[in-house]
């Protein structure tokens, strides 16, 4: 089964929001990675403030180094709170003069680029399992005798404050930019609800139309992308309204051209008849070809009654009059045979929506439909109802196996000898689903059938 094409805003915001998503992550890295490397500088400079304090209370004294730990330690607790520092100074050649003696050294080559002065280093490193971020500060210190000596001093800072750091602009940076791809997807959801509401006014103007409107379109706030369209349902309209208005002259010109040279045909053969009895059934055959070009183009004007004779709201027929006028018409054959044909109504008036020419032909293909197929003598009943009209006969009624059958077309349950068209039964089904009416028929063998058409209540 062929799966249902999405709509245009389904499209649009298929295109947009994925790459607006993609893009909108791709900024929350960027911005994650510059957040991180901005923190590092910040916590690698106050690494080095620590170097330098310590470094600043330093003092070379009787050939030997001395340390003030007290005042060091308390600068360093005091501003480096949630993590832990360590410190390590050597000489030159790396020789330990105070503190961790298993504080990592500086490398050779620096791991970080120098990012304050050109004597301290940057870089990561490891002490007691643990990750520790390192600062290597050469530092000049002069003893009593004002001799120089260049002097290592390495602070080493635990990671738990910067991870705490890390962690807390990671949280703010999902959560800015969720609630930014929440607000852009809001806003695209917005402009494409607004950028196809002329489209879907648009549609709506086309449903309004009626079934007969085939005038030219001209929508004011339609956007320019789509008059191409416009122009091309237009000309299709046109096109469609010259094919209808060319189908309905052919239809008019053959009901009349045919109907007259045969309708012709049938007079001259009945003054004939008198002459030769071979006439007679010539007379009949022509009978029966007026008849079935009639039942031909009443099928036609069934099957384009929306075309034809579309009707405009509120439009109806009193089936009451209507009835009447129809078995007027066929009075005169009923007659001739011996039949009754009579009409029963407990109603003054029945309105129906239709139009009275093809409501006309449907009751009428009713009648004869009963006085052709049934015995010389028989009762034909017309009833007129609530919203209903039926004809009933007394004939020989319908086979079950027919019954489901009998309102196809060209389909004949009668006798073979019994001729006829197997239309007439299929026109009255064509013309009640154009109106809405609903074809039933009851009938059992010996006792008669009856065909309705009712309309479902409004």
């Amino acid at each position: 089964m062929a799966r249902a094409a999405a709509s245009l805003r389904t499209r649009l915001l298929g295109w947009i929001l994925p790459p607006l998503a993609g893009l909108i992550a791709i900024n929350a890295w960027v911005a994650y990675g510059n957040a991180i490397e901005a923190s590092n500088e910040a916590y690698d400079r106050a690494l080095y403030l620590a170097s330098r304090a310590l470094a600043e209370e330093l003092v070379w004294r009787d050939g030997a180094l001395q340390v003030n730990v007290l005042r060091a330690a308390g600068y360093l607790l005091e501003n480096h709170t949630g993590a832990r520092l360590y410190y390590r100074i050597s000489d030159v050649n790396g020789q330990q003069l105070a503190g961790e003696a298993t504080l990592p050294a500086a490398t050779p080559e620096p791991a970080a680029s120098v990012k304050y002065y050109a004597l301290v280093q940057f870089e990561d490193g490891h002490f007691r399992e643990r990750p520790v971020r390192l600062a290597h500060l050469t530092h000049v210190l002069e003893d009593e005798q004002g001799r120089s000596h260049i002097l290592k001093v390495s602070v080493a800072e635990t990671l738990e404050t910067r991870q705490q750091m890390v962690q807390l602009l990671l949280r703010e940076t999902l959560v800015s930019q969720t609630l930014l791809l929440l607000a852009a997807a809001l806003l695209v959801i917005a402009g494409v609800q607004h950028g196809i509401r002329p489209l879907e006014n648009f549609r709506q103007r086309l449903a309004d139309r009626g079934d007969d409107e085939l005038s030219p379109i001209h929508p004011p706030d339609l956007p320019r992308e789509l008059r191409p369209l416009v122009e091309t349902l237009n000309s299709y309209l046109a096109r469609l309204g010259r094919l209808i208005d060319i189908r309905k002259r052919f239809l008019d010109n053959a009901a009349h051209q045919l109907r007259t040279p045969l309708t012709v045909l049938k007079t001259q053969l009945a003054l004939a008849d008198r002459e030769s009895s071979a006439l007679a059934a010539a007379r009949k055959t022509t009978d029966e070809a007026v008849r079935l070009t009639e039942q031909l183009l009443a099928m036609t004007r069934a099957e384009h009654a929306g075309e034809m004779h579309a009707p405009s709201a509120g439009t109806s027929v009193d089936l009451v009059p209507l009835a009447r006028q129809v078995i007027q018409e066929y009075l005169p054959r009923a007659l001739q045979r011996g039949d009754d044909l009579g009409f029963e109504t407990g109603v003054d008036s029945c309105g129906v929506p239709g139009t009275e020419a093809l409501l006309h032909e449907a009751l009428g293909n009713l009648i004869d439909n009963a006085l052709h197929h049934s015995p010389a003598g028989t009762r034909v009943t017309v009833r007129v109802g609530p919203r209903w009209v039926e004809v009933e006969d007394t004939g020989p009624g319908i086979a079950p196996e027919h019954q489901a059958h009998v309102f196809e077309r060209f389909y004949r349950a009668a006798p073979p000898a019994l001729r006829g068209s197997g239309l007439g039964l299929a026109i009255v089904r064509e013309i009640a689903q154009q109106y809405g009416a609903q074809v039933s028929l009851r009938s059992a063998p010996g006792t008669g059938t009856v065909f309705r058409m009712e309309w479902p209540a409004s």
